[in-house]
């Protein structure tokens, strides 16, 4: 196919759904998903093997995210040091506590598990009251760790966090971390999927077992040391109709909020890479090209490509986007 002759365009892809022990029936509706089981996360954006995103429109429709950007690489990829997209995108709403769990960096998962490292930020989307999230810990050491694992005192040394809808959390790699229930949150992440699980509330799966954990690989990749949630959001303009908002810049992405109740043109992120698109509320169009549109509403995820230079948010009503580049 020559993309040149349709011109390039913003794409959509269709959710991947992942049932989890400690999800719940709340994401199916959210993404109109006819899907039973405890659905605890959707993938909106994933290169990676364990759930690969599928195009849904335009002339690119039915082909994958990897199959794309190995095409169309100038447009839908950019420059990046990574053998892949370097961004995974899902929304994650936990029913129940998730484990205990920490990622390593880039170099221990590239030697360890043939994957890449997971950094990753949170936007809360809906909280309970009251609800939390664990971060951080205070072992003082890896003695002090092995010891609270093998007499089952983990929980005693952890940190809470409490949150509500619209908080930002950045979580580095090689942070012990854990969504608490009653938390629905946009995650964006390096594209990686190794996980180490340190504690799991003595739960136990159907067949009555407890899942794997993986303690001594944990103890590895811990930082022992005090970790507080880093925090450099900040307003870039405000007007009464845009709002942007700084939330983070980092080694792996950048991620700006904007909140539009008027038409507002959009420029890339950074020029010559591609912007990743999240609407966390509301609806409205994305218009780009001389008169071209695209809808967009809560729960979806847009590839914008890099040789479209500004696009334009037109909300019905009021929107909130995150906006994610490399």
């Amino acid at each position: 196919m020559d993309l040149s002759s349709l011109h390039s365009y913003p794409l959509k892809f269709r959710p991947i759904a992942k049932e989890r022990v400690w999800g719940g029936d709340r994401l199916a509706p959210f993404f109109q998903l006819d899907e039973n089981g405890k659905i605890g996360e959707v993938w909106t954006l994933s290169g990676h093997p364990h759930g690969t995103s599928v195009c849904v429109n335009g002339p690119l429709a039915g082909q994958t995210l990897p199959d794309i950007v190995a095409q169309y690489p100038g447009f839908y990829l950019g420059r990046t040091d990574r053998d892949c997209f370097p961004l995974l995108v899902k929304f994650i709403h936990a029913e129940q506590d998730l484990s205990v769990q920490i990622h390593p960096d880039d170099a221990y998962a590239q030697k360890h598990e043939g994957d890449y490292g997971k950094t990753e930020a949170w936007y809360i989307v809906e909280a309970d009251p009251g609800a939390t999230v664990h971060y951080g810990h205070t072992f003082p050491n890896r003695t002090t760790y092995e010891k609270a694992v093998r007499e089952g005192t983990v929980k005693d040394y952890l940190r809470y966090v409490e949150v509500a809808a619209d908080d930002f959390i950045f979580v580095p790699s090689r942070t012990l971390h854990a969504i608490m229930g009653g938390v629905m949150l946009i995650e964006v992440q390096q594209t990686s999927d190794v996980t180490y699980r340190v504690y799991d509330w003595d739960r136990v799966d159907s067949n009555g077992k407890p899942r794997e954990l993986h303690t001594d690989q944990a103890a590895d990749v811990l930082r022992y040391e005090a970790q507080t949630v880093p925090d450099e959001r900040h307003i870039v303009f405000d007007t009464a109709e845009v709002v942007q908002e700084h939330l983070i810049q980092c080694a792996y992405f950048t991620i700006d909020k904007w909140e539009l109740s008027a038409p507002h043109a959009v420029p890339l992120g950074k020029k010559g890479q591609p912007d990743v698109l999240i609407c966390a509320q509301g609806k409205g169009l994305l218009a780009y090209d001389g008169g071209h549109a695209l809808p967009i509403s809560q729960g979806d995820t847009l590839l914008v490509p890099a040789n479209l230079d500004v696009y334009e948010v037109e909300p019905h009503g009021e929107i909130t986007l995150l906006r994610a580049y490399y």
